[in-house]
């Protein structure tokens, strides 16, 4: 009968502490795969961010290209206004010739300007992808960390929630007229002759004698 109760009480103590193994280790790779997850995601939020920031550079590089080019066309054009005028005896330098190509040469600057500024737009519109993809990634490293601390709180509290039924298991076999003793608070597997408790004592792999409960 008392083989029985110690194998019961040994089968739930190895039940116990491999019940809370297991929710340990169930706690933290939970808490590290989210973490894992939330990291993944942060970093395509970085890549994503320096490609919208490369897409602000493209966008400036072409704003200045293409203002150049409007700069080139109104060039053109002045030189071919004076040549026409030129050609048909006018003065390009007084008058209303002169006042001509100032005109032709300031409204070919107007579109030259208004051409960066649009670029310009396209670009500062990319530059604030870029930021709101910094700091979601900055939020999802933080989402990760909290995952991870959470998951090893859960293992610390499954811990010591095992630890806690261990005890009260252990407890249970070593408390007065339990199963693990007799009505002299004296473990069961030490009642027996003084040789026969060495004999215990030695195969249990103690040293000395019985110790006094």
């Amino acid at each position: 009968m008392c083989d029985f109760g110690i194998s019961a009480i040994v089968t739930s103590v190895v039940a116990t502490v491999l019940s809370t193994t297991m929710g340990v280790i169930s706690s933290v790779q939970q808490g590290k795969a989210a973490q894992a997850q939330m990291d993944y995601q942060a970093e395509i939020n970085r890549r994503n961010a320096k490609k919208a920031q490369q897409n602000a550079e493209d966008k400036r590089q072409e704003g200045i290209e293409e203002a150049r080019m409007t700069r080139l066309k109104t060039a053109q054009k002045v030189g071919l206004q004076q040549a026409s005028l030129a050609a048909n005896g006018v003065d390009v330098s007084e008058g209303t010739a002169l006042d001509m190509i100032e005109d032709t040469s300031a409204m070919g600057e107007l579109d030259a300007l208004t051409t960066r500024y649009n670029y310009e737009k396209h670009a500062l519109a990319f530059d604030e992808q870029a930021n709101n993809f910094n700091n979601q990634a900055d939020l999802d490293v933080f989402a990760g960390q909290n995952a991870y601390r959470s998951g090893m709180m859960n293992a610390v509290g499954t811990g010591l929630n095992g630890l806690g039924q261990a005890a009260g298991v252990s407890a249970k076999w070593y408390g007065e007229n339990s199963l693990g003793k007799n009505t002299n608070g004296v473990p069961t597997e030490y009642t027996g002759t003084k040789v026969a408790n060495s004999r215990q004592m030695q195969k249990n792999g103690y040293l000395g004698t019985l110790p006094t409960f």
